[in-house]
C-alpha cells in the first residue's frame, strides 16, 4: 500500500494550466483520463497481490474464499479511493500556488504601470519627439519583462514566493 501512495503522489504531472497554447491535447488527456487510470492500476495492483497471498495462505474453502474475494476487492477500491484523495490534493496545492502567484504578478504590474504612467503622461506633455520615442521603447520593454514574469510566476519556472521570503 505504501509503495502505491508513493507511485501516486511521484506521478507527473504537466505544471501549466490546462488552456495554455501549446499544450498538447495528448498531454490534457493523460492529465484527465490518467488520473483515474493511475488509480484503477493501483488498486489493481493491491487487489491482485492481496489475492495472491490468499491464495497461497488461505485453504480454499467455499465460506471462507467468499470473504477473502469480498475483503480483497474491498482492500482494491480504499486503494482507489486513496489514490484519488491523493491526487486531488496535490491538484488542490498545485492551484493554490498558481493562485498565489498570479496574485503577486498582478500587485507588480500594478506597482509598476503606477509607477511608470506620470514619467509617459510628462514625456508626451513635454513634446520631445525623442522622449517620447524613448518613452515608448521603455513601455514596450516594460510589458514584454512583465509578460515574461507572468508565464514564468505562472509555469512555476520562477517562484516569486520564496524570492520574497529570502529577500525580507
Amino acid at each position: 500500500m505504501i509503495a502505491i501512495v508513493l507511485l501516486v503522489s511521484l506521478h507527473p504531472r504537466e505544471e501549466s494550466p490546462e488552456g495554455l497554447p501549446g499544450q498538447s491535447d495528448m498531454a490534457r488527456q493523460l492529465r484527465n483520463g490518467g488520473k483515474l487510470g493511475l488509480a484503477i492500476v493501483c488498486g489493481l495492483i493491491v487487489g491482485a497481490i492481496a489475492a495472491a497471498v490468499h491464495l497461497a495462505t488461505v485453504p480454499l474453502e467455499r465460506s471462507v474464499a467468499l470473504h477473502v474475494v469480498i475483503g480483497d476487492l474491498v482492500a482494491a477500491l480504499t486503494t482507489i479511493a486513496v489514490c484519488l484523495a491523493i491526487q486531488l490534493r496535490q491538484e488542490e496545492v498545485h492551484y493554490r500556488t498558481a493562485i498565489e502567484r498570479a496574485a503577486i504578478v498582478a500587485e507588480l504590474n500594478h506597482h509598476i504601470r503606477n509607477a511608470v504612467f506620470p514619467l509617459c503622461l510628462i514625456v508626451q506633455k513635454v513634446g520631445d519627439g525623442e522622449a517620447v520615442k524613448a518613452a515608448n521603447e521603455a513601455m514596450d520593454r516594460i510589458n514584454l519583462a512583465l509578460r515574461d514574469a507572468t508565464a514564468d510566476a505562472l509555469s512555476g519556472r520562477v517562484d516569486y514566493v520564496d524570492q520574497d521570503r529570502n529577500a525580507a
